[in-house]
């Protein structure tokens, strides 16, 4: 069965057993390249340490192991480690707990993940997660996806008197944003060099707004164009729009709190917001404290088309993973949707006859969507939160937000999947 808590002076036992199965060369060969991405380009730290939080927490583990040969109770002061160690402990229950050749696929679908997508191993944690809230409320839960049978990624049995089908999906910031922090760190490199040098002579601070009329290009070619474009807009201080390309605004502004940390430049997000007129776009900040600073905001003409994006990758859940002959369950997690956020999300739906959100209208499409019959529940996770310790026990939580569809003829009477509801 899978494990659903973890004592701290036992966890040397499963992390053993995770890295005879998954090995410590797995993590490092994949922090080796992206410690190489780095130093090439700096300006790639921030999205590939990001990406890659698994494997960093993996070596910090491995070298804690390392240097003492045992876990110290003093671990339980590093709250960031408490996922990776629960993503351990839970792989190796699953792994005892399924048949030899579905746990071997098990870990070479870990291994290939760590080592080439990191979104596949969020994707598991959210099957893991999912599997968990089950079989904590006593509801027995398999995983046919690991041996080939289906395409769905969990069996709940004798649910409500019927067995039901779920598939988690785990939907990354980017989904469906026109433009995409991995592209952009190349750029920054192109476009540094020049604007370092024009601020330590500059006598002002500066935003610079770029936009594109559409996708942020991936190729290289287009990027050394559009940095082009606005090197040549900063140096004559002019606003640059070339049709098709880009379009770069200029102006002044005092940039200095947006630098708090002495030991260099550090993005202070909620000013930043502020000064630019922008909310959450990709920002690249340059400068030193007690100097010049310039800001450089880049945004698309297009709006971002998460909510189509969110809704394909669930339409396509229900018609393509799905089995159509057993009632089903789709699992949602939202990256960077912390529990607040997804609470005043779903606050919304209360008052007299409020208009509908984005996840309303989407788990509303889904339903009514043509052979998506038997989709019986939509859920929506938050990112999990680690909570205040107490007594022996730190709680991990996050906020849900469902969507019962109790019109489908596959919907059973004795149906509760015991998501608490986040008003």
């Amino acid at each position: 069965m899978i494990a659903t808590s973890l004592n701290f002076l036992e966890f040397h036992k499963p992390y053993l057993r995770f890295l005879g199965l998954v090995g410590c060369a797995t993590w490092s060969d994949r922090l080796k390249q992206v410690r190489q991405a780095i130093a090439g380009n700096i300006y790639a730290k921030e999205h590939l340490e990001a990406e890659n939080e698994l494997c960093f927490r993996l070596e910090e583990l491995a070298h804690i192991w390392e240097r003492s040969g045992r876990f110290p109770l003093t671990l339980r002061k590093k709250r960031h480690l408490f996922f990776t160690m629960a993503f351990i402990a839970q792989t190796v229950s699953l792994f005892d707990a399924v048949d030899e050749a579905s746990g071997r696929q098990l870990i070479r679908r870990i291994v290939g993940a760590i080592k080439n997508n990191p979104e596949d191993v969020r994707a598991l944690q959210v099957e893991l997660a999912t599997a968990t809230h089950f079989l904590k409320n006593g509801h027995k839960v398999t995983f046919p996806d690991l041996n080939g049978d289906e395409r769905f990624d969990l069996l709940l049995h004798e649910f409500g008197g019927r067995d039901v089908e779920i598939e988690c999906k785990f939907i990354s910031t980017d989904k469906g944003k026109k433009i995409h922090r991995a592209d952009l760190p190349d750029f920054y490199k192109m476009i540094a060099p020049f604007l370092i040098a024009y601020i330590s002579t500059s006598s002002s601070d500066l935003i610079v707004e770029l936009t594109v009329p559409d996708r942020f290009p991936s190729s290289m070619e287009e990027k050394k164009i559009i940095s082009d474009i606005l090197c040549a807009a900063v140096k004559s201080n002019v606003p640059v729009s070339v049709e098709g390309v880009a379009r770069i605004d200029i102006k002044e502004a005092a940039l200095t709190d947006l630098i708090f940390a002495a030991d260099g430049v550090r993005l202070n997000r909620k000013r930043a917001d502020e000064a630019s007129g922008t909310k959450n776009r990709p920002m690249l900040l340059l400068g030193k404290k007690g100097g010049r600073t310039i800001l450089v905001v880049v945004k698309s003409d297009k709006n971002d088309s998460v909510y189509q994006s969110i809704y394909r990758t669930l339409t396509h859940a229900a018609s393509r993973q799905l089995t159509g002959v057993r009632p089903a369950l789709l699992v949602a997690r939202l990256q960077d949707i912390d529990i607040e956020a997804l609470v005043r999300v779903a606050a919304k739906d209360f008052g007299s006859e409020p208009p509908p959100n984005m996840l309303q209208v989407i788990a509303s499409r889904l339903i009514r969507g043509r052979h998506h019959e038997q989709v019986v529940s939509i859920v929506f996770l938050s990112e999990s939160e680690i909570g205040a310790r107490t007594a022996d026990r730190t709680p991990s939580s996050g906020a849900a937000y469902y969507f019962d569809n109790k019109t489908s003829p596959f919907w059973g009477a004795g149906f509760n999947f015991h998501f608490v509801s986040v008003d």
